[in-house]
């Protein structure tokens, strides 16, 4: 099991500067993953899902304190789960979203639906009811 947590993803090594700044200089150790190979080739990010700016696991919590308190926007898109338009609670999770997935099947259909985004008729279902929605 891996011993650090992903906190926040970005575009490019310069946007994860900023924060890592703030990070370190609350006494937070911050690892910028693929930052050089996406500073090399910066056409490259989007293969590799970005800069990952990770932290030790005891460190999670104060350093999502001081990413919501700086920049809130990017706490708000790290919610897995979205509201229903049929029945209200905020159970709705993405269908192609690998990272998500529990179990064999869901993951080999988001596999599916992430190589055949054509073929997707819903974007979201809802543990709660079973609705889909877009």
């Amino acid at each position: 099991m891996s011993k650090f947590r992903t906190i926040a993803v970005f575009s490019y090594p310069a946007e994860a500067m900023v924060l890592k700044g703030k990070m370190e200089s609350e006494n937070i150790t911050v690892f910028l993953k693929d930052e050089f190979t996406v500073a090399t080739d910066p056409f490259a990010t989007n293969a590799l899902g970005g800069v990952k700016m990770q932290v030790y696991r005891e460190d999670y919590v104060k350093a999502m304190a001081i990413l919501e308190a700086s920049n809130p926007e990017l706490v708000k898109n790290r919610v897995d789960y979205v509201a229903c338009p049929n029945c209200g609670k905020r159970q709705a999770r993405e269908l192609i979203d690998i990272s998500t997935a529990r179990t064999f099947k869901e993951t080999m259909t988001a596999i599916y639906y992430s190589l055949s985004p054509l073929k997707q008729k819903f974007s979201f279902q809802c543990k709660n009811c079973g609705h889909y929605f877009n």
